[in-house]
């Protein structure tokens, strides 16, 4: 399902818009709001799991099991 929705601009906001339109990042404006809404979803995202992770660290869980070998491997003592 859709929504449309108005909303108001300035002139550099819609002059950001044209530009992504002008040098082909976009088809229209409509297509450049998508995604810049789709990067917005992207941080978010991500600063979604930064504080996953950074919890993990602080409790002093293992944040990447898989990763336990190489940093075993750091240690490892060269002849």
């Amino acid at each position: 399902m859709s929504t449309q929705i108005a909303i108001r601009l300035q002139d550099h906001e819609l002059a950001a818009l044209d530009k992504e339109v002008a040098e082909g990042r976009a088809a229209n404006r409509a297509e450049a709001v998508r995604r810049g809404i789709a990067y917005l979803e992207r941080t978010q995202r991500y600063r979604d799991d930064e504080a996953i992770l950074l919890g993990l660290a602080r409790r002093g869980d293992i944040v990447y099991p898989d990763l336990e070998v190489i940093l075993d491997l750091a240690q490892a003592e060269i002849d």
